[in-house]
C-alpha cells in the first residue's frame, strides 16, 4: 500500500488548491537498487523502471494531470551525475501516461537534501515555476518521498503561477 497523503494548499486569491503526496512503494530491496543505481551508479535505464512503478500502482482516474514536471535535484548533483534523475523518471511517465513534460521548476538554493535530518529538510528546499500557461494541473515527479518537504516546496511555486492541482508521486518513499 502506497502512502497517500492529501493536503490544501492556499492560493494568492484565497482558493484552497488540492495536493495528492504518494510514495509508491518502501525505500528497500529491489525499488532501492533502482534509485540508487540511477542516482549514483548512472544506470539512466533504471529511469523507465522506475516510471512503471509510478505509472503502473497508481488509478489515475482520481487525479486530473495536464502536464509532468519534477523537483529538479541541485546544479552541483546535475554536474556530478552527468543528469537530473528525477527528470529522467518525469519524461518516462509523461511518456507512459501520454502526457506533455516540461520543465516548470526550478531550484533556487544549493542545499542538497541527502543527509540532512528531519527538521533540516523541511526547511531546505526552494524552487521558482515557471508560468503554466494552459497546463494548471500539474503531475511532479521525484525520486524519493522522505518527509514531503521537497514536494511542499515545488508545489508552492507552482500555486503561486497558478496551479489548480497538484500531484506529488515518487516511486519511493521511507515514510
Amino acid at each position: 500500500m502506497e502512502l497517500h497523503r492529501t493536503e490544501v494548499v492556499r492560493s494568492n486569491a484565497g482558493v484552497l488548491i488540492p495536493v495528492h503526496i504518494l510514495g509508491v512503494e518502501p525505500h528497500e530491496g529491489h525499488t532501492r537498487e533502482l534509485v540508487l543505481g540511477l542516482k549514483y551508479g548512472k544506470k539512466r535505464s533504471n529511469a523507465r523502471s522506475l516510471a512503471d512503478i509510478v505509472a503502473e500502482a497508481i488509478s489515475w482516474d482520481g487525479f486530473i494531470c495536464d502536464v509532468v514536471t519534477w523537483a529538479p535535484t541541485t546544479s552541483r548533483h546535475q554536474q556530478d551525475r552527468g543528469m537530473d534523475h528525477a527528470e529522467l523518471i518525469a519524461r518516462h511517465v509523461g511518456v507512459l501516461l501520454a502526457l506533455p513534460t516540461k520543465r516548470l521548476l526550478r531550484r533556487v538554493n544549493t542545499v542538497s537534501q541527502t543527509g540532512l535530518d528531519r527538521d533540516e529538510r523541511l526547511i531546505s528546499p526552494e524552487f521558482v515555476a515557471r508560468p503554466l500557461g494552459r497546463h494548471r494541473n500539474v503531475l511532479i515527479i521525484d525520486d524519493v518521498v522522505t518527509t514531503g518537504a521537497t514536494f511542499r516546496a515545488a508545489t508552492r511555486a507552482l500555486v503561486e503561477v497558478g496551479a489548480l492541482s497538484v500531484v506529488c508521486v515518487a516511486p519511493s518513499r521511507t515514510v
